[in-house]
């Protein structure tokens, strides 16, 4: 019996860290996500075939990152401009994240948001937040979804790493300071 409610326990703590995920807004920021990124002259530049893009969750979202996952590569299944979009899941732990372009943020503590941003940033690696909330922390990508749906850009984060985008995206966005 003890063993029943630990397990319990266990699921519905696990249940209660994870964050709900709007199906809608998935769609739209798995179609987004890669065209804003094709659109950072770092990775425009770069001669590899792969568009690579990391999927940075906590264990309570790892079903939703699978469907993220699944999304990016449903609607990318050939190349986006002259490259193959390939998408990884990895947890939070940023030493094992090698050769990636991008880096979708999932939900994480205002604390890792931080630590994921300065390092993101300090290797010149393109972050996106579900959540436009999240470029507070430093991310430098999210979408808006209202009315109208727009690129939201985080411009400290531009600045201060040196991101250079298309200057048609930039026209198209919102900037968050």
């Amino acid at each position: 019996m003890i063993q029943r409610l630990l397990f319990a326990f266990l699921i519905l703590s696990a249940l209660l860290h994870a964050k709900e995920y709007d199906e809608t807004v998935m769609d739209i920021e798995a179609k987004l996500f890669p065209k804003i990124a094709i659109l950072e002259e770092k990775i425009a530049q770069n001669p590899s075939p792969y568009l690579s893009i990391t999927i940075l969750y906590k264990e309570a979202d790892y079903a939703v990152a699978e469907r993220f996952k699944q999304k990016i590569e449903s609607t990318y299944p050939k190349k986006i401009r002259d490259k193959n979009v390939r998408v990884n899941l990895a947890q939070f732990g940023l030493s094992h994240i090698t050769d990636t372009d991008a880096l979708l943020v999932l939900a994480h503590e205002a604390e890792e948001l931080e630590t994921i941003a300065l390092w993101a940033n300090k290797n010149k690696i393109l972050t996106f937040a579900y959540e436009p909330a999240s470029l507070e922390y430093g991310l430098v990508s999210s979408i808006y979804i209202g009315r109208t749906t727009k690129p939201y850009l985080n411009a400290k984060a531009i600045k201060k790493y040196d991101f250079v985008f298309d200057s048609y995206l930039l026209q198209l966005s919102k900037f968050k300071e």
